[in-house]
């Protein structure tokens, strides 16, 4: 299924098929992460600042918590396999060069 414009899609680096779909920026999203201003701010530029860099983390961290949270179900012969794949696909690539 292909994902809405503007969303930002993490794949698996092992291509097992699993993803991450983080949603366009909007004011929706913004709610959904429970971003608020700084009460320290001085001024509305410093309050729009915070929310969106408030914002920016939350999503970063939930985007870092799935990332992590599936490569837990990975074992470590799926990882040494998917480099060693690459390394040979390197090594190719630069004999061709």
């Amino acid at each position: 299924m292909t994902p809405a414009p503007g969303t930002t899609r993490y794949l698996c680096p092992l291509e097992c098929g699993w993803h991450h779909d983080v949603p366009p920026p909007s004011f929706d999203r913004i709610a959904e992460l429970g971003a608020t201003a700084d009460p320290a701010a001085r001024d509305i530029h410093e309050a729009i600042s915070s929310v969106a860099t408030r914002a920016c983390l939350a999503e970063a961290e939930q985007t870092e918590t799935a990332l992590r949270d599936h490569l837990a179900t990975h074992t470590t012969e799926q990882f040494v396999r998917v480099i060693h794949d690459l390394r040979v696909e390197v090594a190719a690539l630069k004999a061709s060069a």
